[in-house]
């Protein structure tokens, strides 16, 4: 069912057509549908003349092989994923390694000399061309959603400086050093209290993730001491606010503002966003959306090595993105740190 006659096949219609076997009977013996054994009889019919001028319709096997071949041959070119080939296999192995095929095709270019369509390839996947892929293994694709409005009701709890003390240049994401933080959970249905720490900056996108026991003010505290411990003078630069939501981890501003170099000084400014409006932290939540291609909800995170960790963050930081001409967050990283001498 769902392929085209052969040629053998047309010869046992034009035999069971002159025996006067009928059509559904015709369908019967050759495993196929009613309705298209009515539609090749029909294409296949050629009108005869015999004696006295007769005419007369009959089903010829050849003339139904030549129409056949004459429709193959108007379909243009076969797609170069219709048949195995080394670009067919590295590119389903780049897919199932966590690629979207648009960047996928970017990436194999630079090996293999093709023309393709990102959407060439969505459309494979649909039919079944790309043996072991299916729709559902693709990076997630975001829902197109209306953009809700503020609500004014919800208030950042009091002690805390509110995202609305945020300065309206940071919006426009064109200065660099201006983080978001949040953290990704172990699955309700473990008992492990791990999770991870994301730091996502939102003009390169880059980000920092760590490993935390558990999830409280004070891991978070001691992750952002070895940050200021790493780099030191230039903390203050590379770091210049940090916005996250309203978790328990996050509770004390003053932890997360206070210099470990010199407890007398604030080394960054923290903004909370308000209550339940993640949207405010919309790299942070795009780069745990992306986190969860690796890490899916009800893992447990504390089984996770420090090892796979850093390979997670060192592909999505080096992932090829759209919105920066296919070059990657590592690469962005790097141009703001030269341009401030840091590297």
């Amino acid at each position: 069912m769902g392929q085209h006659f052969t040629e053998d096949e047309r010869k046992k219609i034009q035999n069971y057509l002159e025996i006067k076997m009928s059509k559904a009977q015709i369908a019967r013996e050759l495993h196929k549908s009613y309705s298209a054994v009515c539609r090749e009889i029909k294409r296949g019919t050629v009108k005869q003349i015999i004696r006295e001028y007769q005419e007369v319709y009959a089903y010829k096997a050849d003339y139904a092989q030549i129409v056949h071949l004459e429709a193959c041959s108007n379909r243009g070119p076969v797609s170069i994923l219709s048949e195995p080939s080394n670009f067919k296999t590295d590119l389903i192995r780049l897919i199932k390694e966590g690629y979207s095929p648009e960047t996928a095709i970017l990436l194999l270019k630079q090996t293999y000399d093709v023309t393709i369509c990102y959407k060439t390839v969505y459309n494979a996947i649909d039919r079944g061309d790309l043996e072991g892929l299916r729709l559902s293994d693709l990076p997630y694709k975001k829902p197109q959603k209306k953009k809700k409005e503020k609500e004014t009701t919800k208030e950042v709890p009091a002690g805390r400086r509110s995202i609305d003390e945020r300065p309206l240049e940071i919006l426009d994401r064109l200065d660099f050093g201006h983080w978001e933080m949040d953290t990704v959970v172990s699955g309700q249905c473990t008992t492990s209290k791990a999770a991870l720490l994301v730091l996502t900056e939102r003009k390169t996108r880059f980000s920092f993730v760590f490993k935390l026991p558990e999830k409280t003010n004070e891991t978070v505290k001691a992750c952002l001491d070895q940050l200021e411990l790493a780099y030191k003078e230039h903390f203050k630069t590379i770091f210049k606010t940090i916005t996250m939501d309203n978790g328990a981890e996050f509770v004390n501003p003053k932890n997360i503002e206070t210099s470990v170099l010199n407890l007398e000084e604030t080394r960054l400014i923290a903004y909370y966003c308000h209550p339940y409006s993640a949207y405010e932290r919309g790299s942070n939540e795009n780069y745990n959306r992306f986190i969860r291609r690796f890490v899916e909800k009800g893992a447990d995170i504390a089984k996770l090595s420090e090892s796979f960790i850093h390979h997670v963050m060192d592909f999505i930081n080096n992932y090829p993105r759209k919105m920066f001409g296919f070059q990657s967050s590592s690469c962005y990283l790097e141009n703001e740190l030269s341009i401030l001498n840091i590297i």
